[in-house]
């Protein structure tokens, strides 16, 4: 028998790239962000039968990699198998055969300077720096992961195609950290009725949220349908994320690149017409509108973008869901958002994700084309917002070109610094404005029964409901489980986006935490995390 599964000669490799980013950054807690990402030279090498195991290989590189004792970035690679006789392309998540830092299977030269991490449900591997320091490109070639083809639903008598996805990510470590801003931005959360104080996240253990004067947790409420009232009394359980502890999060918003890859790879025509951002329920459209630029079509449901790099819009928080399942990840909550921006430090009244009141919105882009090397030209922009009408780039297009979401991480640059760079403490880029975050609620019940599962990449086939993500803790899965999430009801938004108004880009602005719509419009994106198992 052949040591190799057979490999189709049309094999793709899927690559998601923030093209040309140059960032250097320069401020508290982080030296430098990653870009650049490149994965390539993808193959199926040595098979093992007997273990229904195959080694892929490939080289990857990305810019300005970093590790410092607060934080450092990694890429986020999984891996899926297809059968290239199946149509429409399946492409199935498949885990890795062991978990662990550089485990038995995997490879990577020691002269790298990086290194192989699995977490314990092995459906990803971390790459990252191995040491302390920075590096202007981190590069590996002929990396080796081991994964279990049976994991991913084929046998010896399949033939195989590969495809690697790598993702940009953030570490966020444990650590006590501020919800609140003394009550300055919309529903921000305080002590109690007469303390403005915020909450203070010590530890990971339940939390008892009451009506105090003082010195307690009080909950405020902004009045969305569903959500509790100010004052309410709950327990928001132990199992709730609440960012304490460490996370990895995604540097940038989810691109179009990286939603057409998502949608490209489902396994049937019903699954991908429930994912088409193009058709009624989004978008209504493959025209430009409000700057997305996907368009769809086909019996199959085949997607395409103009604008790889730039965030994409008309998520609504079932497609949000279904992405993140497809990727190993998970929502992030609300109190991860607030940790993610501003750190351990202090709140000031009315910041945003920079950690200053200073804000100035993108009006100008650089001429030409926006291929992911545009940048902004006004003086001073560090966010995007207010409706404002673009010139430059792509608005000589007209009407649906110069209002809307910008590329993954514009606004950086390698003279910038953290407020210049619109940057989270941390290194995470556009958590205020561009596009809101979607985020798992803590005002209401829905909300606080999350308990932080990741996706395994498998999303329901069951008929009128394929491609929902299948998590049952997660915020709108169906009262019938196996139909997925097909509501929002837990979920929110924090952040702002395009057509806010800065007050609503603020860390803690509240105003739609737990404002769970179902809508799919032109300022709703969202991006995921994993949380952290140290193996």
């Amino acid at each position: 028998m052949s040591d190799k599964i057979r490999i189709s000669k049309n094999k793709k490799i899927f690559i998601f790239l923030i093209a040309s980013i140059l960032v250097s950054l320069s401020f508290s807690a982080t030296e430098s962000f990653s870009n650049n990402l490149k994965i390539a030279n993808v193959s199926l090498e040595g098979r093992n039968p007997s273990s229904n195991s195959v080694t892929v290989e490939f080289d990857i590189s990305w810019d300005n990699s970093w590790q410092t004792k607060i934080n450092h970035d990694a890429v986020w690679v999984t891996v899926r198998l297809n059968d290239p006789a199946v149509v429409p392309t399946d492409k199935k998540l498949c885990q890795m055969k062991e978990s662990g830092t550089n485990p038995t299977g995997t490879l990577i030269d020691s002269d790298s300077g990086l290194e192989i991490v699995i977490p314990q449900d092995k459906m990803g591997a971390f790459i990252k720096l191995d040491s302390y320091g920075k590096k202007n490109t981190a590069e590996a070639s002929d990396v080796e992961l081991m994964i279990d083809y049976g994991s991913c639903g084929l046998d010896d008598s399949n033939s195989a195609a590969v495809s690697v996805m790598g993702i940009e990510m953030v570490f966020v470590p444990e650590g006590a950290f501020y919800a609140g801003d003394n009550d300055t931005s919309t529903a921000s959360l305080d002590q109690g009725s007469a303390d403005s104080d915020p909450w203070h996240i010590a530890s990971e253990s339940a939390i008892s949220v009451s009506n105090p004067a003082s010195d307690g947790y009080r909950y405020v409420s902004a009045g969305n349908s569903g959500e509790g009232s100010t004052g309410s009394s709950f327990t928001l359980p132990s199992s709730y994320p609440k960012g304490y502890g460490s996370f990895y999060v995604m540097k940038y918003e989810i691109t179009e690149e990286q939603w057409v890859a998502f949608a490209n790879s489902l396994p049937s025509s019903a699954a991908r017409a429930n994912r088409d951002i193009t058709n009624s329920s989004h978008k209504n459209s493959d025209s430009v509108i409000n700057r997305n630029t996907i368009s769809c079509s086909g019996s199959n449901v085949t997607c395409s973008t103009q604008r790889p790099a730039r965030a994409v819009s008309y998520l609504t928080w079932m497609d949000l869901a279904a992405f993140l399942d497809w990727a190993a990840l998970r929502p992030m909550t609300e109190l991860e958002y607030e940790k993610m921006s501003r750190g351990p430090v202090l709140p000031v009244e009315g910041e945003y994700a920079w950690g200053s009141i200073n804000i100035t919105s993108a009006t100008a882009l650089s001429s030409g084309n926006e291929d992911g090397t545009e940048v902004v030209t006004n003086s001073g922009a560090n966010a995007q917002y207010g409706t404002v009408i673009l010139t430059g780039g792509d608005s000589v297009n007209g009407s649906g070109y110069d209002q809307g979401p910008l590329r993954a991480g514009i606004f950086a640059t390698s003279s910038s610094d953290r407020e210049g760079s619109g940057a989270g403490y941390y290194g995470v880029l556009e958590l205020s404005g561009n596009l809101s975050e979607r985020v798992v609620t803590i005002g209401n019940a829905a909300g606080r029964n999350f308990v932080e599962t990741h996706g395994d990449g498998v999303l329901s086939t069951v008929s009128g409901y394929e491609g929902n993500a299948t998590n049952a803790d997660w915020p709108g899965i169906d009262a019938l489980p196996s139909r997925g999430v097909t509501s929002a009801e837990g979920s929110g938004s924090k952040g702002g986006a395009w057509n806010s108004a800065s007050s609503s880009l603020r860390i803690s602005d509240r105003g739609d935490a737990a404002n769970a719509s179902t809508s799919a419009t032109g300022y709703a994106g969202g991006r995921g995390v994993r949380s952290y198992d140290s193996n």
